[in-house]
Order: structure tokens, then C-alpha cells, then sequence
């Protein structure tokens, strides 16, 4: 999950597998796959950035867990 922030400033953790779409117009909106919006802060470009941080640290993550467990 990745945290954004509403347009009200509050913060949210939001599944980033579940996005559908990202609208910049000239407020950011995010769809979710199940039809829920989210205006956001952010731009597209920094959601895009925080997704792929996201996905990295997954990999990196069980890069370091596959050599720690025993073959």
C-alpha cells in the first residue's frame, strides 16, 4: 500500500494494485477497480514514483528473505 494524501490533508494508505486509473484535471483523481475515487495531493508522476519505491522494496525485501532461508 502507498500513502497519499486527500485533498482535506489527511493521510490514507491506498492499494496500489487496485488502481484503475489516474486522472490529473487539474486536481489528481484516483479510480479504484471497484468503481471508489480518491482525490489526492499528489501528481500522477509521484503516485507513478511511490508505486514503483513500493515494488522495489518488496523485491528487495524477498531477495534478503530467500537468503536467509535454508535450500
Amino acid at each position: 500500500m502507498i500513502k497519499l494524501s486527500k485533498i482535506g490533508g489527511t493521510e490514507c494508505y491506498i492499494n496500489h494494485s487496485l488502481i484503475e486509473l489516474i486522472e490529473e484535471s487539474p486536481d489528481t483523481c484516483i479510480t479504484m477497480s471497484n468503481g471508489n475515487r480518491y482525490l489526492v495531493l499528489e501528481t500522477g508522476q509521484q503516485i507513478l514514483e511511490k508505486i514503483i519505491s513500493f515494488n522495489v522494496s518488496v523485491l528487495q525485501r524477498a531477495g534478503k528473505a530467500e537468503r536467509l532461508m535454508p535450500v
